[in-house]
C-alpha cells in the first residue's frame, strides 16, 4: 500500500489504478467507492491527449469506464450523484478514443435502457453491442445474441446469427456470475431448429477463425 501510495502521489497512473481497484473491490483495504472515484479521477485529469503513453492506454481507458459507471449510479452518502449525461460522455470517450469493449457495452446498455435525459435508442444500442461483441465481450455477445435470436423492439430476428453469439458467450462463461448467460443460451438452444444450430456452428467457426 505504501509503495502504491508513493507512486500514485508521484503521478504513476498504474499505481493510481491499482489503488482505485483495491478500494472499489475492498481488496486488502476497507471498501470505499469515494476513494476509488478519487484515484480514477486523478488518472483522467493527468491524462495528456498530446503525449500518449501506449503503456498507460488500458489504465486510462479503464478509468474512464469506471468513472462512467460511478456517474451512472452515483455513490451513496457522498456528493457523487447519478449523472447519466456525464456517464455517457465517459463511455463515449473510452469507446471512441480507445476502442474499449467495456465502454461500448456500457454505451449499449445505456441506450437500451434509457436514463432520464438520455432517450432509449435501440439502433444505437445494437450498434455498440455489436462492436463490443466483435471484441469477444461475453456480456455483449449474450445480449446481442438474445436480441437477434428472439427479435427485439424493431431488431429483425436472425435466429442462426443470434444463436451463434449465444454459443460464443456460453463458451466464454467461466463462473457463477455468468449463470444468466448460460440461461439465455439454454433457452435459445431449446427452441432452435436443427438448421438454426448447423448454421450457427458455421458462423461461430468463422468468427473463431477470424480471431
Amino acid at each position: 500500500m505504501e509503495a502504491f501510495k508513493y507512486a500514485a502521489a508521484n503521478g504513476n497512473p498504474l499505481a493510481r489504478w491499482k489503488l482505485g481497484k483495491m478500494y472499489a473491490d475492498g481488496d486488502g483495504v476497507p471498501q470505499d467507492d469515494a476513494k476509488a472515484f478519487e484515484y480514477f479521477t486523478q488518472i483522467i485529469q493527468s491524462y495528456d491527449e498530446d503525449n500518449r503513453s501506449i503503456r498507460d492506454m488500458s489504465v486510462v481507458s479503464n478509468a474512464f469506464v469506471a468513472l462512467g459507471v460511478y456517474d451512472l449510479n452515483g455513490i451513496a452518502n457522498t456528493d457523487i450523484k447519478p449523472d447519466p449525461e456525464r456517464a455517457l460522455e465517459m463511455f463515449q470517450y473510452a469507446a471512441l478514443n480507445f476502442g474499449s469493449a467495456d465502454a461500448q457495452y456500457n454505451l449499449a446498455r445505456l441506450y437500451l435502457d434509457g436514463a432520464n435525459s438520455i432517450p432509449k435508442d435501440v439502433r444505437q444500442a445494437v450498434r455498440w453491442m455489436a462492436l463490443a461483441a466483435e471484441k469477444n465481450h461475453k456480456e455483449a455477445e449474450a445480449l446481442l445474441g438474445h436480441m437477434l435470436f428472439n427479435g427485439f423492439d424493431g431488431v429483425a430476428r436472425q435466429r442462426a446469427r443470434g444463436l451463434m453469439w449465444l454459443m460464443l458467450a456460453k463458451d466464454a462463461a467461466t463462473d457463477q456470475r455468468d449463470a444468466w448467460i448460460i440461461d439465455l443460451y439454454n433457452k435459445a438452444a431449446a427452441s432452435a431448429t436443427e438448421a438454426d444450430r448447423q448454421v450457427a456452428i458455421l458462423y461461430a467457426d468463422d468468427k473463431r477463425h477470424r480471431n
